[in-house]
This record gives structure tokens, sequence and C-alpha cells, in this order.
């Protein structure tokens, strides 16, 4: 029957338009709500994910999860079953040329799923029909979120905005302070400077000589612990520095080389090795770099919140979080996150048949779960079980909302590395000039599609 309606629909808005075909053009909606009462007569679908779909068997989320499925099943009378075979997403290429579609939805992320973007072997989502609005961002993400999913001039993911834990994890790279050594040192706690907009670069150095100190065996605990890449990669975002600017002329050109970019990146260089071996230490790995704080060796951790929080949240009695300061021209903006991938995420195989079905259960199920349907629902989660401090979790979600991509395969940390491994001994001009010509093959083939691109879905900046 539904099919029937909107071939009314269709034949009304034709006549309409030969009707009016003397007058003003008429644009007409390229996305069409399905009907509320529509079924697709059992359809199966598999998506590639188990039955608690983008959350742990032990979650707290995975039985609402799991009865949201068999909800949205028997309402649209289809059978969704699950594949848990990840090795689907690097055999995409075999199966797609083959003529086999081994699932319908794939659950990854746009670091894993980059080549086969840019082999046309998944669908875009921009151009279904019905169920899924792209550009509902509230939903799915916005452009800040999905440019990794942008190429040639289309859509080949979405996230779940909606559904608790989905995102937030993705973000970094936040300061993790110990408020139990805080407190011994008798100094504020910091997220008192963040509150009265006092944290500023200036105050973030200071901090730094405060906190280091020696603990009642003698030995030096510093005031930070944090990778120079990751360090490198946040000190330039939270300058508002990103890859590609766009020019009054239409055309995208190196960040990197725009005025007063050049004493942003030096400030991150030096506030990094001045203070390295003094207040700021780091080890081989992410790992034992979160050890140092866990174990108290340092008082702040900088690290994203996937591998911060497994371990910190769990280790660490009493700790906060901060952002990294803004540069001083940005004074009074938005703090700014950034993020690799978007673990999770939501794709299409390419060779998808029922569209329209597939795209109109798969917004169903995302809607947002039952108990969290708000945001100061969920925000209350995240005060209660993850962060346990209001100030903490509008922090988080204040960079969810405002993040910058780091296209980690496309040498996202060219520079910041570049930085990290020449250890204050060159200019960071010698460093850009050093890197020239692997930056422009990279402007030209990847990270200026991709910007022009999210121009194309989303509209210009």
């Amino acid at each position: 029957m539904h099919y029937i309606k909107r071939m009314l629909v269709i034949l009304f808005l034709a006549v309409f338009l030969v009707a009016c075909s003397s007058g003003p053009e008429e644009i007409v909606p390229d996305y069409v709500t399905e009907a509320e009462n529509v079924t697709f007569g059992g359809a199966t679908f598999t998506f590639m994910t188990g039955p608690d779909i983008i959350y742990d068997p032990d979650s707290l989320f995975g039985d609402i999860a799991r009865q949201r499925v068999s909800e949205v099943s028997e309402k649209y009378d289809v059978n969704i079953v699950f594949n848990e075979n990840s090795d689907i997403v690097y055999d995409l290429m075999l199966y797609v040329s083959s003529g086999i579609k081994p699932v319908d939805v794939m659950f990854s992320d746009p670091v894993v799923l980059r080549t086969q973007i840019r082999a046309n072997l998944l669908y875009p989502v921009d151009t279904f029909s019905t169920g899924i609005d792209y550009k509902d961002t509230n939903k799915w993400g916005g452009r800040e979120h999905l440019i990794g999913y942008a190429w040639n001039d289309h859509l080949y993911g979405l996230t779940a905005m909606y559904w608790p834990e989905s995102v937030w994890r993705n973000i970094g790279y936040f300061f993790y302070v110990n408020e139990n050594i805080i407190s011994r040192l008798n100094t504020p706690d910091p997220r008192e400077y963040v509150e009265n907009g006092e944290w500023t670069r200036d105050r973030y150095e200071q901090v730094l000589e405060e906190y280091t100190h020696q603990d009642n065996n003698g030995e030096t605990v510093y005031a930070l612990t944090a990778m120079p890449g990751h360090y490198f990669s946040m000190a330039i975002k939270a300058s508002g520095i990103d890859y590609v600017v766009k020019q009054s002329n239409g055309k995208y050109t190196n960040a990197y080389l725009e005025p007063g970019a050049l004493d942003k990146l030096t400030w991150a260089y030096d506030s990094y090795w001045n203070n390295y071996e003094k207040t700021i230490t780091h080890d081989t790995d992410t790992f034992t770099t979160i050890a140092q704080f866990v174990s108290g060796k340092a008082v702040m951790l900088l690290m994203e919140m996937y591998w911060g929080m497994r371990d910190v949240q769990y280790e660490v009695e009493d700790f906060g979080l901060l952002p990294f300061p803004l540069s001083d021209d940005l004074a009074g903006s938005k703090w700014i996150g950034q993020f690799e991938d978007l673990k999770k995420s939501i794709s299409f195989i390419a060779n998808i048949e029922e569209t329209d079905a597939l795209s109109t259960v798969v917004n169903a199920i995302f809607e947002p779960l039952p108990g969290y349907e708000t945001e100061e629902e969920r925000y209350e989660y995240y005060d209660r079980y993850v962060f346990h401090d209001p100030r903490d979790t509008r922090l988080v979600f204040e960079c969810v909302k405002n993040c910058r991509y780091i296209p980690y395969y496309d040498s996202g940390y060219l520079i910041p590395d570049a930085m990290r491994d020449a250890e204050g001994n060159r200019t960071i001009s010698q460093i850009l000039e050093s890197n020239a010509k692997v930056m422009d093959n990279l402007y030209e083939k990847v990270y200026i599609p991709m910007y022009e691109s999210c121009d194309s879905l989303w509209g210009e900046e």
C-alpha cells in the first residue's frame, strides 16, 4: 500500500509541475519521509555487529538496544540478523566485485573504511530517498563529525548521536587531572579556571610550574605526562588551525601557511620542548604514558577519551577534565576537541538492494533510546555513571560538538610527528619546508577533495 501512496504523491507532483510550468520554478524535495504504517513483507537485513548493536554485551544499554531491534523488526515486519565477522570490511572488494552481499549494514569507522570509500564499495547515504535524512545533524552527526566519510561529493557513513556512549569516547585530547594531588598541593581545582574564564595558555604554563613537585620519597612528580605527537596535534587544533582554509576566491589552501599560523605552531613546539624533562614527561607509548598518571607520577595526563577513560575511570579515585587552552585570539570561543575515528559508526555496503526498507529500518533503530530521549537525560547519565561532575560532562560534549578531524591514515599527524621527531632542534619554518612536497600532494589528492565534498553535502562554512 505504501508504494501506491508514494506513486500517487509522485504523480500529483508531476501534474502540479506541468500545470505551473509557466510560473516560477518549483523546488521538489528530494527527501520523502516514510509513512508510519509501512511494512516490508519479512525482508531480511544483515548487520555486521552483535545483537547489542554498537554496545558491548555487558553494557548497561545492551538490553535496551536488543529490545529496540525487536520492536523495529515487529513494526516493519523485517528480520534482522547479525554477522560479527569484522573481516568482511577488508574483503569488501572481493565481495562486491563478485556480486555477493555478505551484510547490509556495517559498523566500523572512517579510518578503517578509508580505502573502501574511495573504491566505491559503500552506498552513499546522501542518496537515500526516504528513511535516513543525513542533514538531521542532531541525530546523525554533522560536517565536523562525518568529514572522514565525505568523498567525491557523497557521504558514506553516519554516527548515532542520540545513543549514549556512542560518540564521546572518540574525542580528545583532554587533560585528566588528579584532584587528590591538587588538594595536597593546596592549589585551586583548575576547573575553576575554566569556569571563570582564566584557563589561558599563560595560566596553563603557570600550573606546569606549580604542579611539578617532589613526593614523600623525594621522587619528582611531573605536572604533565603527554605523548608529543598528541600534544602538538591538539595544540594546533586548539589554535584554530585546520588542514585547509578557504580563500575569498573560493579556493582551498594550506592552513599551516596562513598569516599567524607560524607563531601558533611555534608556541605549541616551544611549550612542550622547553618544559620537557622539567615539568612534562612521557613514555614510549599510550599505555605506559597513562600508567604514569595512574601511578601518581604525573598530576595531569593529556589523552583522548577512549584510552584514557578505560583506565583512569577505574584507577584514579578523584579526577577532573580540562580542555586544551585556546590560542589568545580565540579567547571566549567554544572549547575545541579532535578525533581520529568514529568507532562503530554506520555504513552501508554498495550493493544493498531494498534501500527504502533498509534506510527506514535503520532510521527507526537509532531513534533516542527509552529513558534517554533528551540531552538532559543523557547528561544525567554521564554525570552519575561516567564523569561524576557536571562540569566535566559539559566540557566533553562541548568538544564533541566542536571537534576537528584527524585523517590518521592520510598523514594527519605529518606536522605534529615532525615536530616530535625534531625534539626542539629545528625551527617550525624548517619543519614546514622539509615537508612541503608531501603536504602539497596530500592537499591536492585528499584534504581539498574531502573539504569540497563537505561543501557539496552541507553547504559552505
